[in-house]
């Protein structure tokens, strides 16, 4: 299996045996799921009513996970992609499978400043309701003003410590759903496709866990809600 990861303006070829995936498979037969893949030293975060309204400590491992793991810029996911919870201690490949049960494949994007900002916006359109299309993030900070109109919300973006600019071109990690254009999301897919990785989101991030647990994310300040 190869996959091209892009690290800044230079390509990488990689081959990667997925035995996470053949793991997973195999799984549900040998009555592995029981499995010990990683370690938490803080209780996961992904309580329904959060990742779809704000910044949680689960939300920012995963994406996290993306932007490392494809060399991108911001990484971004669904909050309705994230669909569970874990308890501080060992993570079962279960508990790992059920946080992201979708198994999308990732996908990396070429978008300028201004279409970054435009994701956002849609992104936090509906709050403060509850919605799936909220984003958990990696790689920026925004600030936002709910008080404003939908699509006029964003006050400030910062990518890394540098404000956005608007006419840079940015790297940009996510699930295959989101980039299909999936919970409204038409600027992603317009957006200039880079790369598909043949490892889904799942695999990933399990795999990830597996090499560096005991994990201990932590809500940041990425997602600031101005009053």
């Amino acid at each position: 299996m190869e996959v091209t990861a892009m690290k800044g303006n230079h390509r990488t070829a990689i081959r990667i045996v997925c035995l996470i995936t053949v793991l997973t498979l195999a799984a549900f037969s040998a009555g592995a799921l029981d499995t010990v893949v990683g370690e938490t030293g803080l209780m996961l975060n992904g309580l329904r009513e959060h990742v779809r309204s704000q910044e949680t400590n689960l939300g920012n491992l995963v994406t996290d996970v993306l932007r490392q793991r494809t060399g991108a810029d911001i990484a971004v996911y669904n909050g309705g992609g994230i669909r569970a919870s874990a308890e501080m201690g060992e993570i079962t490949l279960e508990a790992a499978m059920d946080i992201l049960a979708f198994q999308n494949d990732v996908v990396t994007l070429q978008m300028t400043g201004a279409q970054v900002v435009e994701m956002i916006e849609h992104g936090i359109s509906a709050y403060p309701d509850v919605s799936g299309r909220f984003l958990q993030v990696s790689g920026i900070r925004f600030y936002f003003n709910p008080a404003r109109p939908a699509g006029q919300r964003i006050t400030r973006v910062f990518v890394g410590d540098s404000p956005l600019v608007r006419n840079r071109n940015y790297t940009v990690a996510t699930n295959e759903f989101l980039a299909a254009g999936g919970d409204g999301y038409a600027v992603l897919e317009q957006a200039r496709q880079l790369e598909i990785f043949d490892i889904h989101d799942q695999a990933m991030f399990i795999q990830y866990l597996q090499q560096n647990s005991p994990v201990f994310p932590r809500v940041e300040g990425r997602i600031v809600i101005e009053r």
